[in-house]
């Protein structure tokens, strides 16, 4: 497991990812549904989402993961 600081949280656009280099970033809704998916970046657009709390899961390139929680505001 690797240790990943998520900011800003709150959020309502880019979700910046500091701790070591993501790989994939899967976010999940307050359901457990997959809502976004990105690769290859440490910053997540999030202005798309709906209010609410997500769950961030983080893959680093060395298959450890990392999950954090962010709230996304408008």
């Amino acid at each position: 497991r690797f240790e990943a600081i998520v900011y800003p949280n709150p959020a309502n656009g880019v979700v910046r990812i500091e701790g070591g280099e993501a790989d994939e970033v899967i976010v999940y809704d307050a359901l457990g549904q997959v809502v976004k998916r990105v690769q290859g970046t440490n910053e997540i657009d999030v202005a798309d989402l709906a209010e609410g709390i997500y769950l961030l899961r983080i893959h680093d390139k060395q298959g450890l993961s990392h999950t954090n929680r962010i709230m996304v505001t408008k």
